[in-house]
């Protein structure tokens, strides 16, 4: 998400944090001190409330040591905290300093700020008003929004948080490409062979059953071999190879299905439209993988949401989206660790590490020290995005605004 330029009572973040750890050699404040004694008596229940939620005990720790971190740098704006009743402007400050220091990190401080006041709302521990706690939980709802969360009417909290043009999201960086720069990534990106590959192996026609779907499954999931994983390869792991290949081969189905590249009858497929020959037409190549990738991510995120949470997950990817299309990209750490170790994260941040290791695999982001959306890809993104959302375009390549 783009920074905000609002002055923040922090001061530079690096002097609050060091003025944080300098604050643990020295004497404990009485207010310190009621503080560490409430989260002390607050602990047992939030953990348990958790744990019955499923939660495993590394994700537990994790947010245990979220809502610490979160309060360390509370504290600096509200000196005489009360961790029942948060001051909503308060919050706020905290995720917009974090969002400039670390914006990988605000995704997961407030997903477990968020954790945290739901505990304390659902057993009626929130001594705050009413109108406090909507706010409080609006704002950690939000991925990029700018809004003053003590303007929130209880009443539309749920309307509110979720309008896209509320969202601040990063401008995608396009620059300047040839045709034949793009053809040269369109036919190296495994989702254009993998495609490829399979509509060859189909050929004249293979067998379906009654659903309508591959008899020989199995050999049609085998010619899905490219990867584009890159750095994550050794951590995206999320089932068994067999389960991984059927759902692969799924979802390829159904993209060359939409995209009218097959034909499915009663017994049969067929290839609809033939673009395996070389002397294919490039601009036919290249609107063919435009309309792949953006049938491969909706469908991709559509199968991540959560039951009545769709257009929530879908800006919050759509921001991932726009932040990988940016001048500054999001590092790959945090994403590498979710996946190497996802019971030591937050929920919210291992989903979306899947979701950009399947991007990833189809080579629609890279993973290197950054993920990236490759520059060929850049205006799909905007194209794709811009007509629902309020995405900018930027970069030599960008079709200049209209007056």
């Amino acid at each position: 998400m783009a920074p905000k330029n609002k002055k923040s009572r922090f001061g530079n973040p690096a002097k609050a944090a060091a003025d944080t750890a300098a604050r643990g050699r020295t004497v404990v404040s009485s207010a310190d001190s009621r503080l560490q004694r409430a989260m002390e008596s607050l602990s047992p229940g939030f953990v348990a409330w958790l744990e019955a939620q499923g939660r495993p005990d590394k994700s537990i720790d994790a947010s245990l040591m979220i809502v610490d971190d979160f309060f360390d740098m509370y504290r600096i704006i509200e000196p005489q905290t009360d961790p029942m009743a948060l001051v909503p402007a308060a919050v706020q400050e905290v995720m917009e300093v974090t969002a400039h220091a670390n914006p990988l990190g605000v995704l997961t401080l407030r997903a477990g700020v968020r954790d945290y006041v739901d505990y304390l709302a659902h057993a009626k521990l929130w001594t705050g008003s009413a109108e406090d706690l909507a706010a409080v939980q609006a704002e950690l709802q939000r991925t990029g929004r700018d809004v003053d969360p003590t303007d929130v009417d209880r009443a539309d909290v749920e309307e509110d948080f979720l309008a896209p043009e509320d969202y601040e999201f990063a401008d995608v960086y396009i620059p300047e490409l040839t045709q034949e720069e793009i053809l040269a990534t369109v036919l190296n990106t495994p989702l254009w062979k993998n495609t490829m590959a399979l509509l060859d192996w189909i050929g004249d026609g293979r067998d379906v059953t009654g659903h309508h779907t591959l008899q020989a499954a199995e050999e049609g999931a085998a010619t899905l071999t490219h990867s584009g994983l890159g750095m994550l390869g050794n951590a995206a792991s999320f089932t068994t190879p067999a389960d991984h290949d059927a759902a692969r081969l799924t979802l390829y189905w159904e993209m060359l299905d939409v995209a009218g590249l097959i034909t499915i009858d009663d017994s049969q497929v067929f290839v609809t439209k033939p673009v395996v020959d070389s002397s294919a037409d490039e601009d036919d190549i290249i609107e063919t993988m435009r309309e792949l990738i953006g049938l491969f991510i909706f469908t991709v995120t559509l199968a991540g949401s959560e039951d009545a949470d769709y257009e929530y997950w879908q800006l919050e990817m759509s921001d991932w989206l726009t932040q990988c299309s940016s001048v500054a990209p999001p590092s790959s750490a945090p994403m590498i660790q979710a996946l190497e170790d996802p019971e030591s994260v937050h929920p919210d941040l291992l989903a979306i590490a899947q979701n950009i290791a399947h991007w990833a695999e189809e080579g629609l982001v890279t993973v290197g020290a950054f993920i990236e959306v490759p520059p060929a890809y850049r205006a799909d993104v905007f194209d794709m995005l811009s007509d629902d959302l309020p995405v900018n375009a930027v970069g030599p390549g960008a079709a200049p605004a209209s007056e």
